[in-house]
């Protein structure tokens, strides 16, 4: 399954700049990190989202994974656009967030490029 992962994650005044980078850390292997004044980011590629995919399985979230991952689904600009919750992510658990149910603190907004939305879902989320 060949993919390219992008996550970003604002740095809030009120919060430290090393606990945004462990919440990255902890869902993605990534391969990039940039550290700019109000934002980090992460990039990879495939091996980039096995821990993710881990934590999807442990977590026993898989349908629902799916499900917001068939939502975020950009045809246009083949990528897949979901927004983790980052306290849980910090924590080293998955949590999918909607637009109902962000935080004031901002999400990991994570841009999934792949051809085959279905594929990588059945593959990510084990069906």
């Amino acid at each position: 399954m060949n993919c390219k992962i992008v996550a970003k994650a604002t740095v809030k005044p009120t919060e430290d700049l090393d606990r945004v980078i462990k919440a990255l850390s902890n869902i993605f292997d990534y391969d990039d990190i940039i550290i700019a004044e109000e934002m980090v980011t992460v990039t990879g590629n495939t091996a980039c989202i096995f821990p993710f995919k881990e934590f999807l399985d442990k977590g026993q979230i898989n349908d629902a994974a799916r499900k917001m991952i068939l939502k975020g689904w950009d045809e246009e600009s083949k990528t897949i656009n979901l927004k983790l919750n980052k306290q849980a992510a910090f924590a080293g658990r998955i949590n999918l967030v909607d637009a109902a149910d962000l935080s004031p603190l901002g999400e990991i907004e994570v841009k999934i490029s792949t051809e085959n939305v279905e594929k990588f879902a059945n593959w990510l989320c084990g069906h």
